[in-house]
């Protein structure tokens, strides 16, 4: 027992020498401040960094906002400043856009369009320039020619005629050399009772390619035979509504012109708002044009009342920059004015942090609260 259990000398003085550091270490903890003022450290010149940082946001902001307040306020006098011509946006020269009357700056933005492959397949294409104010679109929309190219889009080249999809056979389908993927998405929705009242309803079909539309654009025929037994069904569908906060992806596919994709944009776009307060932000889904906005536009309702809400007196930095308004510089305003004032007992109050202006106030105020 004593062999296991004992201590040698040498290991009895290790231990003490160890004890006696201990007791060293934590008297000189103790002791050191007695004996040595510790020298403080000036953050002036680092806060002094800090202000100075976001003065620059600042600046950067109000630029920004003039900007935009410049824009916002062009009228009808636009067309004064522009001076439009029957042209084609696709390789358009840099002299001709000036010409029309954009800045150097506007031309810059669709020439990087273009050279990382965009092109313009469709008038409304061009409102997706961020360049290009809303008001300088209307202008120049009525001059817009854009060529249709017929393009190889796959190993096949098509070999279309007129057709009707409503009537047309899986036989005929596949004698265009159309894809079979996208003959039998056709077969099937004809199956589960789909019409295609227009052309542009082939859209629906989610495998079929924005270049293979064009393609079979101008064979396409709708016979108004063809669709005389849901007469009724059209009628139900004209004075169709639709609660855009709880439809799911098969309800808004009974809206004109929303397919499978689209539907899928709404819904994750949706999400990241919490939910929509007002029919015109389905303009800030992602491929959304002004033709099908108007043609749905009609059968959407908005339930404000379970959207859902971000509380300011509780949020952080990271919970806030989820909504896809709030950038991470207006959150951290928004929660530093928190800081100050201890906790926000209106709405408006808000509005003192100083990076929320009047127009981001009312864009984010609906998905707010203060309890």
């Amino acid at each position: 027992m004593k062999d296991y259990f004992g201590y040698s000398t040498s290991e009895k003085n290790g231990i003490l020498v160890l004890f006696a550091i201990l007791l060293l270490t934590i008297a000189t903890n103790i002791l050191l401040p007695f004996f040595i003022n510790p020298e403080s450290t000036d953050f002036t010149e680092f806060k002094e960094k800090i202000i100075a940082f976001e003065k620059e946001q600042m600046a950067a902001e109000d630029s920004f906002n003039k900007l935009r307040s410049k824009r916002s306020a062009i009228t009808n006098n636009e067309e004064v400043l522009l001076t439009p011509f029957l042209f084609d946006p696709n390789n358009l020269a840099f002299e001709d856009w000036q010409k029309l009357g954009l800045n150097d700056w506007q031309i810059k933005v669709i020439k990087n369009f273009e050279s990382k492959g965009g092109q313009f397949y469709r008038p409304e294409d061009l409102a997706k320039m961020y360049s290009i104010s809303y008001e300088e679109y209307k202008v120049l929309k009525p001059y817009i020619r854009i060529a249709k190219k017929a393009k190889v889009v796959s190993k096949q080249t098509f070999t279309p005629f007129s057709f009707d999809p409503n009537t047309v056979s899986q036989e005929e389908l596949l004698s265009m050399n159309i894809r079979e993927n996208i003959v039998k998405a056709i077969i099937n929705y004809r199956n589960k009772g789909g019409k295609f009242y227009t052309k542009y309803d082939l859209q629906k079909i989610y495998t079929i390619t924005e270049e293979e539309f064009v393609i079979l654009e101008p064979f396409i025929l709708i016979d108004a035979d063809s669709t005389l037994i849901t007469r009724k069904e059209l009628k139900n569908a004209d004075s169709l509504l639709l609660e855009l906060n709880s439809a799911d992806s098969l309800d808004l596919q009974q809206l004109k012109g929303i397919g499978p994709s689209y539907a899928k944009r709404i819904i994750k776009y949706r999400d990241l708002l919490g939910g929509y307060n007002n029919v015109n932000q389905l303009l800030e889904v992602y491929g959304m044009d002004e033709n099908r906005f108007d043609g749905i536009k009609n059968h959407i309702l908005i339930d404000e009342d379970i959207v859902l809400k971000i509380n300011i007196n509780q949020a952080t930095i990271k919970e806030m920059i989820k909504h896809p308004y709030i950038e991470f510089y207006v959150a951290k305003s928004i929660i530093s004015h928190r800081n100050k004032i201890g906790s926000y007992k209106n709405l408006e109050e808000i509005k003192d942090a100083r990076l929320v202006y009047e127009e981001l106030y009312q864009k984010i105020i609906p998905y707010l609260t203060i309890n």
